[in-house]
């Protein structure tokens, strides 16, 4: 009797200590380990527990990336001060061969992105997978020149798209909308 109440007892300890299950369609299913602009390593996954703003970018662009980060910025600033950590905001970049982790602390300087935001580079394999999964799509199409949707996914906490829009400084209005709507309060 006490060796089962004793495997019932650890039974519940290990599964209330157990990773939080992910549904079949989070986009951080995709998993792997990603490196931040801080030379961090994380886990996709880690993102998990607040919604997320997220995009590709590349630091070399200098056309359409700019105004993807200005876009995702003016959603921040609608956000009050108090309630601007309950929502993530993170760029991934599509050329992680040619954007080492300083060239992307770098990329957010000169942006002037807010030191909470996550810049992130994984392996080719796992930035194709993740922009396949969040409906992005990217070409080559010179040396350090790309061609790239320029959508910005409002996920939720659990990592599934909730809504996803233009990265243009109008196109991203029905994201900020709702943003407004949920945190503005």
């Amino acid at each position: 009797m006490k060796i089962l109440i004793m495997l019932c007892v650890l039974g519940f300890s290990a599964q209330s200590f157990a990773e939080p299950v992910l549904p079949s369609d989070s986009v951080y299913q995709v998993g792997g380990v990603w490196k931040t602009q801080d030379d961090q390593l994380i886990r996709l996954e880690s993102l998990a527990g607040k919604p997320q703003l997220i995009a590709f970018i590349f630091t070399g662009c200098s056309n359409a990336c700019p105004v993807i980060v200005e876009s995702m910025k003016r959603i921040e600033r609608k956000i009050p001060l108090q309630k601007r950590k309950e929502i993530g905001f993170v760029l991934v970049t599509l050329t992680p061969e040619l954007d080492s982790p300083k060239s992307l602390k770098a990329f957010a300087k000169k942006r002037e992105i807010n030191t909470g935001w996550q810049v992130l580079r994984g392996n080719s394999e796992l930035v194709r997978t993740l922009s396949n999964t969040l409906n992005g799509r990217y070409k080559v199409i010179a040396d350090d020149d790309i061609a790239h949707s320029n959508t910005v996914t409002l996920l939720n906490a659990q990592g599934q798209i909730d809504m996803q829009a233009s990265g243009t400084l109008t196109g991203i209005k029905p994201i900020m909308d709702e943003i407004e709507r949920k945190y503005s309060r």
